[in-house]
């Protein structure tokens, strides 16, 4: 039995009102799950858990970062390691929470590696290193608050 025109018209204006439908709440959910993704992705303001453990897999590191610093700062913006040029050769310095220098390595002004730990008065304690002299030994120093060497290895010339 053939149905009128109104009723043939009826038909498929509700097949396409259903495929349309199913159609957008399809799409809809698809959209929903890329966006959650993509949001969990690239949200910059959102702490990493603690909880989460670590990739197994990093991304593939940059291959080359060139700056004159780098800082290592808290949610407050306040600087606790610094990476940078300290006189004349590269640094690395660790500050307290008064930001007052407290450990810093360097390369001097010709390569020679030097580390010193500072008390929280600024005052150098120990000073570690390579370089003493022309043949470029190692040393270490011990010192007072005043500066004055407590012990020393190899021992000071005389008048230093």
């Amino acid at each position: 039995m053939k149905h009128g025109g109104m009723f043939d018209s009826l038909f498929v204006s509700k097949t396409v009102l259903a495929v349309t439908i199913l159609g957008i709440t399809i799409l809809s959910v698809a959209a929903g799950f890329v966006g959650g993704v993509m949001a969990g992705r690239f949200s910059i303001d959102r702490p990493a858990a603690a909880s989460e453990p670590a990739p197994a897999v990093a991304t593939e590191p940059a291959k080359e970062i060139n700056a004159k610093a780098f800082h290592l700062v808290d949610d407050q913006g306040t600087i606790h390691a610094a990476l940078g040029f300290i006189d004349n050769g590269p640094g690395l310095q660790f500050f307290d929470s008064e930001h007052r220098p407290r450990v810093v390595f360097e390369m001097t002004g010709n390569g020679d590696p030097r580390l010193f730990l500072m008390d929280a008065e600024g005052s150098i304690r120990t000073v570690l290193g390579l370089g003493l002299g022309v043949d470029g030994r190692p040393f270490i120093r011990l010192r007072d608050r005043d500066g004055k060497v407590l012990w020393s290895a190899p021992q000071p010339k005389s008048g230093k």
